[in-house]
């Protein structure tokens, strides 16, 4: 499997709003796992979300550091798994693969469901990314938006 092409497609299709077709892709993704192969795939998929924000925001300038916020946890539970990937994506892009290493291994450490879950979760946060970025793109004739700091 080649490891950032097997992303793609499922990229591409929670961008187009193909749902129906992001599940399985999702799942034959968790199913490949292979402790480096995945660590090069949820890098992979963290490059994606950093191409995303440079849509987003243009590239940031050398001294600032990428930040995503999570979710309000006064608005009610919130699954451990997403936070996580939040957490996972934030380190890739802001260049701290130690982070992005010792986040991996305790998602792998959590058994086949957790770490399934982590995959699940960084999937759909990087998809959500993206599809900001392609609507944002195509509304505003693909000129990047200000970098908000």
């Amino acid at each position: 499997m080649d490891t950032p092409s097997c992303t793609q497609p499922v990229l591409l299709r929670d961008a187009n709003g193909d749902f129906s077709q992001v599940a399985p892709a999702r799942s034959d993704i968790a199913a490949a796992t292979d402790g480096r192969e995945m660590y090069g795939v949820c890098c992979a998929l963290a490059e994606a979300a950093r191409q995303a924000l440079i849509r987003l925001y243009g590239h940031p300038s050398p001294q600032l550091l990428w930040a995503l916020a999570a979710p309000d946890p006064a608005e009610g539970p919130q699954h451990p798994a997403r936070n996580f990937s939040l957490r996972f994506i934030t380190a890739y892009v802001n260049g701290d693969l130690l982070t992005c290493q010792a986040l991996h291994q305790a998602a792998a450490s959590a058994g086949s469901q957790g770490y399934e879950h982590f995959l699940k979760a960084l999937i759909a946060g990087v998809s959500d990314l993206t599809r900001v970025a392609l609507e944002e793109r195509t509304a505003n004739s693909e000129t990047p938006a200000q970098h908000p700091y």
